[in-house]
């Protein structure tokens, strides 16, 4: 696993992150072997031979409003983007790179084992989430108790709310409410709307996004 300083930071915040930098390569190297192990053993199975052999970059950045804590790069989940304050104490970093690093795992599980289509809003963004936000308390050695398990769903729901926000799966959404809703003038003006009937079209709608193997009986 490597650390790097994104680009684009002034000065002063170079000198910041270069700290946090150093601590993360200090956790690295005291703790980091125990951590993946700890993850594998959670999740039942081990880092793909891929990250192995390529390993893990993480690139530090200064935390913009509009960003999260951290996020994995598209289609390549071995690239984590880390969001950070100045603020940041030594346990919220420890529990974010944890966090990243288990999200990473799952998603190399999809990516370079069986992924066979393409992601889908509700699947691959909720259910993932909330399995990172459990293990993640798992490997830190917390009780899965309704306190954590709220908490996680807190984190889950967060998560998936930024990243439906970011501009590729939006837009899938926008043009599926569009294409839907284009015929509802003419239903006004001749007077054929029926709300609830509507509502349930709509449902079907946003179901198409499941993947295909979902029962829905």
């Amino acid at each position: 696993m490597t650390f790097k300083i994104g680009t684009g930071e002034t000065k002063s915040d170079r000198e910041w992150l270069k700290k946090k930098k150093e601590y993360l390569e200090k956790l690295l190297s005291k703790s980091g072997t125990k951590l993946l192990h700890k993850i594998e053993d959670a999740c039942g199975d081990s880092y793909t031979n891929t990250a192995k052999q390529s390993g893990i970059l993480v690139l530090l950045h200064k935390k913009a409003p509009q960003s999260n804590s951290g996020s994995l790069k598209e289609d390549n989940p071995l690239e984590i983007n880390m969001f950070l304050s100045k603020n940041d104490n030594n346990e919220t970093l420890k529990d974010l790179l944890i966090r990243l690093l288990t999200h990473s795992f799952i998603e190399q599980q999809y990516e370079f084992h069986f992924r066979i289509r393409e992601q889908t809003l509700f699947e691959d963004i909720l259910a993932d989430e909330c399995l990172t936000s459990i293990v993640s308390l798992m490997v830190q050695g917390k009780k899965l108790g309704r306190a954590n398990c709220a908490k996680a769903l807190d984190e889950a729901i967060a998560e998936t709310v930024f990243r439906l926000s970011q501009k590729a799966p939006r837009e899938k959404l926008v043009d599926m409410v569009f294409g839907f809703f284009q015929e509802y003038p003419d239903k006004i003006k001749n007077q054929k709307i029926d709300i609830l009937e509507n509502r349930e079209e709509f449902i079907a709608q946003l179901l198409k996004f499941l993947p295909k193997n979902v029962n829905l009986d």
